[in-house]
């Protein structure tokens, strides 16, 4: 098994890992820009000027290219939590309050993801209804609509 940063990764673990990247990967450069970041930041609800995202950038980026490719990126994934960064727990905690209360524990409906996500992200304009809808839809619904966030975060943050 690979290691990254003193953690031991599972092939479930870098596969999981790979699909985040390439999600915010958005021209499939192999590398996450600025501009990407900064999205991402949005989305997580991160309210971080362009400086504070120059400044993440800079913080990931090893090779000092400008860009964030996979590797540089499973340092940061694999690193577990960070001072001020969201952790697992609050990760989990954040799924369960958007959560249909009426579905298994670690389900999430698309619908409920999608509306959180508009709600608390698109406040600034950052984040539109068709794209949360379109960020949503690649994290690969079960039969009934539902995203098993649990597995996802376990995967994303086999830590802690």
């Amino acid at each position: 098994m690979p290691v990254v940063s003193g953690i031991e990764l599972s092939d479930a673990d870098l596969a999981a890992f790979r699909e985040v990247f390439d999600l915010v990967d958005k021209d499939k450069s192999g590398a996450i820009e600025m501009e990407e970041v900064e999205e991402l930041t949005k989305l997580l609800g991160l309210d971080l000027t362009r400086d504070e995202v120059e400044l993440l950038v800079r913080e990931i980026d090893k090779d000092g290219n400008g860009e964030v490719d996979f590797e540089e990126f499973l340092l940061v994934m694999a690193g577990g939590e960070r001072k001020g960064r969201c952790g697992k727990k609050d990760m989990l905690r954040s799924f369960r309050t958007f959560a249909d209360k009426s579905l298994p524990h670690g389900l999430i409906s698309t619908r409920a993801l999608t509306d959180a996500l508009v709600k608390y992200c698109a406040e600034d304009g950052g984040l539109t209804p068709a794209r949360a809808k379109t960020l949503v839809d690649q994290l690969k619904a079960d039969e009934n609509g539902n995203i098993d966030y649990l597995d996802k975060v376990n995967a994303l943050m086999p830590i802690g």
